[in-house]
């Protein structure tokens, strides 16, 4: 019988989610969504929407003990994995059969590794990080808890990634940079120094726009 999992999210992050799970041979229970309660009892990629977080205590009691959070607002995705393993759910982590992953690579509970991602070896992947789909990250990086690697992005070697940090669809990272906490690089920049904690920045090469906020999309 396979083992049971429910995905906190229920958006196209989720799906994504929901397809590498099972094809990992796991169960997807259902899905919850906290923003629109009026869901609840819908069908949703193969399962169905059971609610909000008020559907966790049943969840446990039934058995379902293990769980992953599919969707992309990073401090609120870091801290949504936080809650469920204070609950006692263990984060599983989604990585994908068409990624390459280094034997040697750590990576965190509630961590996603999408199809056609490369992790190469040397390098550390926090909890609840986003590798998304045919992300590069080359050797010795480390990637900090709840940042998101975006699609086709480039990481060279010896860069480290801060906690939450986005780096946005196609931007590229030169080998030994830091991105720090918090920061954004918009989609298709190219990053030749380093980035301070709580940046956005965007172009080629990247420049400071402005503080990042929550809720920002430099997509």
């Amino acid at each position: 019988m396979a083992e049971k999992a429910v995905i906190w999210g229920a958006g196209g992050h989720a799906k994504v989610v929901a397809d590498i799970l099972r094809l990992s041979g796991l169960e997807v229970v259902g899905f919850l969504d906290e923003v629109n309660s009026g869901r609840r009892g819908q069908p949703f990629f193969g399962s169905v929407v059971l609610g909000g977080v008020e559907q966790l205590d049943s969840l446990l009691h039934s058995g379902v003990r293990r769980a992953f959070v599919g969707f992309g607002n990073n401090w609120r995705r870091l801290e949504a994995g936080n809650l469920l393993e204070s609950r006692g759910f263990e984060l599983v982590k989604a990585i994908h059969p068409a990624a390459v992953v280094a034997a040697d690579v750590k990576l965190g509970a509630g961590t996603m590794v999408a199809a056609g991602a490369v992790v190469n070896p040397g390098s550390g992947i926090g909890k609840n990080v986003i590798v998304n789909t045919r992300a590069s990250i080359d050797h010795d990086c480390v990637v900090n808890n709840g940042a998101h690697v975006g699609p086709g992005a480039s990481v060279a070697g010896s860069v480290i990634i801060g906690r939450c940090a986005w780096l946005c669809i196609g931007s590229t990272i030169i080998d030994k940079k830091r991105v720090g906490a918090d920061s954004i690089v918009g989609a298709g920049a190219v990053v030749i120094h380093d980035v301070p904690d709580g940046a956005a920045v965007a172009g080629v090469p990247a420049q400071m726009l402005r503080r990042a906020k929550k809720g920002d999309n430099l997509l």
